[in-house]
């Protein structure tokens, strides 16, 4: 198994490249039937043999369930006549294919077909949780012969990324009562109610194509359910013959269907909307558009019991509000399941043409080369399903069993980068320090506390990797900015399972100093201003949550691990709300504090000139000092 293991990262590598690069030496076929259930690792399938399976079946009925990790089916170009089902005990598997156009997958049943009717018509059912579906068709071939299901799709946390479905009536049934689903950048074309079912589905960036005169979707939304069928930013086509398409019918009372920002063509009724006969759904059912346009995209003539949404409401149908609700938006690796979208709100630029209204005299540090370190960057230190975490590691050219620092970046634990940090991480490797800036998951991404965890794995990662950047790995100090420096304060004062997180790695996450710049020690304070962004990334307000609010405080850490601390401040008392009461807990463990306030000065100011050069020289005298 260890032979296989290692032939599977190599082929692993080469796919990400280009599939068409691996070779059938590379990975020797499985028997499906000896392995049924248990393997745990990435898997290929090729028709050709140079995979481990041939079928995508095989595939699915060897993996393990329930996995302790995710895993990665990579599905080589072929034409794949499969019926296949996915039970609900299959879980974190992405199934990648080579290209939406070039890896299909196929079949032909309907419901006349001996009575099978609609639900039995599957080309794929998916009841499994937690899985991503990329570059792949989904294709039921059986005609215009009445129901004739593509996607049966009635799991939790399930996305569709470059995926085309192709059918004729009811293409993809997207249901299941707490059952949510993403589809992006997709192609989907049918003709009657080709899109139905009771699952909250979002539509991003989307091709609709109608074939025939009918109908696209047809919700039967729960009515205990808040969001149904939403399509944003979707484009609807059809075929030239085709002129006479509704948005939507109501497959069951309370059907919820909206569409905004929408390109609708000539096809799409003046009407809209149709009640299938039920006028008591009308009162009932939720159809809404916002920013139609198009030659269908009038909304002058619909039927007078829909609704055009007003601007304020699409704060109502972001992804965050429709995926999470009153369910968990994470998964079982603490990710949210439906990815996310980068926060870059807090750069350099933007927090310059900001401050530099109060203070117009400063310039921002830009990041600078050095002749006198070595930068090491983008190495993967951890690993959450797909998604791999990075840091950059700065090390002078000269000596060895150096000091390190770990340098964690504010953002409001929701944007930032860790190239925030590199200009004072160069400055002080240059004084002899090995600098460590990191990136983590911001709440964007996952809530509290997967960034506390993925930073004491950073501490670990480069304690493991102590010989290649010349570090004494009881020398390893902890410092943050703003958001930064609350995680950095959490992380060096906690010790307990709580905060640790999982790892594979035996070095500890112990650090011996922290530096603290502008970081609260406490949410809920009298000095504490925070409150929505803060609420973002502990998952609630602070009336809702509050153990969650205190646990994530440094200064209510219980039996924490005290040490000597450093705090460097701006002239507002919000960002370091808790200091104070901590500092008298230090002293009393007789731990050394230093405190440097910097008078008329904004909140960033580390990343400015006027403050930059003391900033660094007061953490590398106090670094001198404690270790």
């Amino acid at each position: 198994m260890k032979i296989l293991f290692f032939n599977l990262m190599i082929l692993v590598l080469a796919v990400t490249a280009s599939f068409s690069q691996v070779s059938p030496l590379e990975i020797k076929p499985l028997d499906a039937e000896k392995l049924k259930g248990k393997i745990e690792h990435d898997l290929v399938v090729a028709q050709d043999g140079s995979g481990h399976f041939r079928t995508i079946s095989e595939a699915v009925k060897a993996i393990r369930v329930y996995l302790p990790k995710s895993i990665t089916v990579f599905i080589k170009v072929g034409i794949y006549k499969e019926k296949i089902l996915i039970d609900g005990t299959l879980t974190g598997v992405t199934f990648q294919g080579e290209g939406a156009k070039k890896t299909i997958i196929t079949y032909d049943d309907f419901a006349a077909k001996d009575n099978m009717g609609t639900f039995e018509t599957y080309t794929v059912k998916v009841l499994g949780n937690s899985l991503t579906f990329r570059d792949l068709t989904f294709e039921n071939t059986a005609g215009p012969v009445g129901q004739a299901v593509a996607l049966h799709a009635e799991g939790d946390r399930l996305v569709f990324e470059n995926c085309r479905f192709l059918g004729n009536q009811d293409t993809i049934f997207a249901s299941g009562e707490n059952s949510r689903q993403l589809y992006k950048n997709c192609y989907i074309e049918g003709t009657t109610d080709f899109i139905f079912g009771s699952a909250t589905a979002l539509f991003q960036n989307c091709t609709i194509h109608s074939k025939a005169n009918s109908y696209i979707t047809a919700a039967s939304t729960p009515a205990w359910v808040e969001y149904g069928y939403v399509f944003q930013n979707c484009r609807l086509t059809a075929e030239p013959e085709v002129s006479e398409v509704y948005l939507g019918r109501p497959w069951r009372d309370f059907a919820k269907t909206v569409f905004i920002n929408t390109e609708m063509g000539s096809h799409i009724r003046p009407e809209g909307w149709h009640n299938w006969g039920r006028e008591n759904a009308e009162h009932t059912v939720l159809f809404a558009e916002y920013g139609s346009f198009g030659p269908g995209g009038s909304t002058d003539e619909r039927v007078a019991w829909a609704k055009v949404l007003e601007e304020k409401e699409l704060n109502n149908y972001t992804l965050y509000e429709i995926f999470e609700g009153g369910n968990s938006p994470s998964n079982e690796f603490g990710d949210r399941w439906y990815g996310y979208e980068k926060d870059s709100s807090f750069n350099l630029e933007s927090a310059w043409q900001k401050d530099r209204k109060s203070f117009p005299d400063i310039q921002p540090v830009y990041p600078f080369p050095s002749e006198n370190v070595i930068a090491h960057r983008d190495l993967v230190y951890k690993k959450v399903g797909n998604r791999e975490l990075k840091l950059d590691v700065f090390v002078p050219k000269e000596g060895k069993d150096f000091t390190s620092l770990m340098m964690i970046h504010g953002g409001g634990w929701k944007s930032g980068d860790k190239v925030l940090q590199e200009p004072m991480a160069v400055a002080l490797a240059e004084m002899g320090f090995v600098t460590i800036t990191v990136e983590y998951r911001l709440s964007p991404e996952a809530q509290y506390p997967a960034a506390v965890h993925d930073v004491k794995e950073a501490i670990r990662w480069v304690k493991s990797q102590r010989d290649q950047f010349r570090i004494d790995p009881d020398k390893v100090a902890i410092s943050g900015s703003s958001a930064g420096a609350q995680l950095a304060s959490l992380v060096g004062l906690t010790h307990t399972a709580t905060y640790e997180g999982r790892t594979a790695l035996s070095q500890n996450s112990e650090v011996k100093a922290i530096v603290n710049m502008d970081g609260v020690l406490a949410f809920h304070h009298p000095e504490s201003a925070e409150g929505q962004v803060a609420s973002e990334w502990l998952g609630g307000n602070y009336e809702q949550i509050p153990e969650i609010w205190d646990e994530a405080s440094p200064l209510y850490v219980e039996d924490p691990q005290l040490k000597p601390m450093l705090f460097i401040n701006s002239q507002y008392p919000r960002f370091h709300a808790g200091r104070d009461e901590l500092i008298e807990e230090l002293k009393k463990a007789n731990q050394y504090t230093q405190i440097k306030t910097f008078p008329d000065s904004p909140h960033p100011f580390w990343l400015y000139d006027v403050w930059f050069e003391e900033t660094v020289q007061l953490i590398a005298e106090f670094l001198n000092k404690t270790l």
